[in-house]
């Protein structure tokens, strides 16, 4: 991993106690600090992920962060996703002792879901209620994930970093949420379905499946679970493209009910598939 680093961000800004300076530092499109290096006792892992842009996402948290990043790479209004993204380095003015922080996930996601999360709509309620829309903004969300047994969740001096964190982020435009498992991450009826789309999510696709699809749908803008993999030829290839074409989001798969014949299937035409199609957008 290259040791160089930038400063992208510095401000100042205000808190309750009084003003505080914050800096933000990257290492390009490397993350900033890496997790899996031989040495863990514990399990670790480095999915490659589709919305990384193909690339290892790791994760040392088997029960928070494995599942959480899973929910990401599933979820329809999050657009791209970033582990270990940078450092975020904050001050109190009047003080020497400097804070550092290096978030766990940056994501780029719908602006309405968004918000939503950071008024206290739980993560995995939050992707079961989207629904596909017109275009609309994105924004970026930076994310901790804590299972519920972490020691930190009662440790006051790092819940104060935290919130002179989502204090930083704000001044820089961006929203910070911190995630739990408990409450954020694990749905009865989601968690089956997120990780049966997840397993499927590398299937190649082509624009014929996506002419075949789009042929399917003709006027419509939602379709029969059964009517699409119809339209992919049925079978396990079929249903491997299907899943894939949800995470590229190409179509949204309703989340919120089990997975059946009937469930439905709605386009996704706010312009930013995870797609490449030469001549122009899949829809």
């Amino acid at each position: 991993m290259s040791s160089h680093r930038e400063r992208i961000f510095k401000q100042g800004f205000q808190t309750v106690d009084g003003g505080a300076v914050a800096e933000i530092y990257t290492r390009g499109s490397q993350p900033y600090r890496k997790i899996v290096n031989g040495r863990q006792r514990k399990p670790v892992g480095r999915p490659v992920m589709v919305k990384a842009g193909m690339r290892a996402i790791e994760w040392e948290s088997i029960r928070a962060e494995k599942p959480f990043y899973e929910l990401c790479e599933v979820a329809t209004p999050v657009h791209s996703m970033f582990a270990q993204p940078h450092l975020l380095r904050m001050a109190i003015v009047g003080e020497a002792k400097m804070m550092d922080f290096i978030p766990d996930l940056q994501v780029t996601v719908d602006t309405a879901f968004a918000a939503s999360v950071t008024r206290g709509v739980p993560f995995v309620d939050a992707v079961r209620a989207w629904k596909p829309r017109s275009p609309g903004t994105i924004s970026t969300m930076i994310i901790e994930v804590k299972d519920d047994d972490d020691p930190r969740n009662h440790d006051q001096a790092y819940q104060n970093k935290l919130a002179l964190a989502e204090q930083a982020y704000r001044a820089a435009g961006w929203f910070f949420l911190t995630v739990v498992k408990s409450e954020h991450i694990s749905h009865p009826i989601t968690d089956a379905l997120v990780r049966k789309v997840f397993l499927k999510r590398k299937a190649t696709i082509s624009a014929q499946d996506l002419t075949l699809l789009r042929d399917a749908f003709g006027d419509s803008q939602t379709l029969s679970w059964r009517r699409v993999l119809e339209a992919l030829g049925d079978g396990p290839k079929a249903l491997a493209k299907a899943c894939s074409m949800h995470v590229r989001r190409l179509i949204a798969i309703d989340l919120s009910t089990p997975l059946t014949p009937s469930s439905t299937v709605s386009r996704v035409q706010d312009n930013r598939p995870i797609f490449e199609l030469p001549g122009g957008l899949p829809w």
